[in-house]
């Protein structure tokens, strides 16, 4: 498989969680204004539910919750009243309180999720951290348990989309005054010491570079098949943004 991967400063491990703690927040900005992207989202995981079970989703790498209590209010429009269940390998507990929603405190490996952590499983815009062999890692660990994944990128692997990552710092500054929790740490990262608004743009291109196709995911679900087990494929269009944003969804079904 050929594809770019260059480093992200939200994959260091020496990386200063203040910042971590930052650019995370501004991902939950952006989630929150742009809803028609959680609202899209909502729908697809709204499928992949079992009838007759308690709607439950897994979020996986969740830094600092993401869109997830957008999409929590979203299904709850769709009349499903379900929980989520956060979880990283850094975990960020205080980063969202939501009567709905809960933090594993202790750190949850992707790629070896404990099975008594039940739900569907979500890795939103998160997939493309990770190099080919553990993002099979974490597919054929879903396979394995036969638990339901969704896997949604906040992007896709255009030229259109790249010209407007680059546009990122201005995004960054018009929305840092409205992460909360609020800290001032943001806004001096940010205008006084510009650190996360260049952070994010680094981020944001390199995250472009190591998106995942739909060729690449058939590539690694290649040898992961069972007759009870599916793997699907699909986009969401929304207005304003140029390109289909992709999805892959792998999940149980009847042998």
């Amino acid at each position: 498989m050929r594809r770019l991967h260059l480093f992200e400063f939200l994959d260091l491990k020496w990386f200063p969680q203040v910042l971590r703690d930052g650019a995370t927040a501004y991902l939950v900005v952006a989630y929150r204004l742009m809803r028609a992207l959680p609202r899209a989202w909502a729908e697809v995981i709204a499928g992949q539910f079992t009838p007759g079970e308690e709607p439950e989703i897994l979020d996986l790498c969740s830094g600092a919750g993401g869109p997830i209590p957008a999409v929590i209010e979203e299904l709850e429009r769709l009349g499903i009243k379900a929980r989520a269940t956060l979880t990283d390998l850094y975990p960020n507990p205080a980063s969202v309180q939501h009567d709905r929603i809960r933090w594993i405190a202790e750190p949850v490996d992707a790629t070896r999720v404990p099975a008594q952590l039940t739900g569907v499983r979500t890795l939103v815009a998160g997939f493309h951290h990770f190099r080919p062999d553990l993002a099979k890692a974490i597919l054929k660990d879903a396979f394995d348990q036969r638990r339901p994944i969704c896997i949604f990128e906040g992007a896709s692997k255009t030229i259109a989309t790249l010209i407007t990552i680059l546009g990122v710092p201005v995004a960054v500054s018009l929305a840092m005054p409205f992460a909360r929790p609020f800290r001032w740490s943001y806004l001096l990262f940010t205008y006084v010491i510009p650190v996360l608004p260049f952070l994010v743009l680094w981020d944001g291109v390199v995250s472009w570079f190591r998106l995942y196709t739909p060729d690449m995911f058939r590539e690694l679900t290649a040898d992961l098949t069972a007759n009870d087990y599916h793997w699907e494929i699909g986009t969401v269009k929304l207005p304003r943004i140029p390109e289909p944003l992709p999805y892959f969804i792998g999940r149980r079904v009847s042998a």
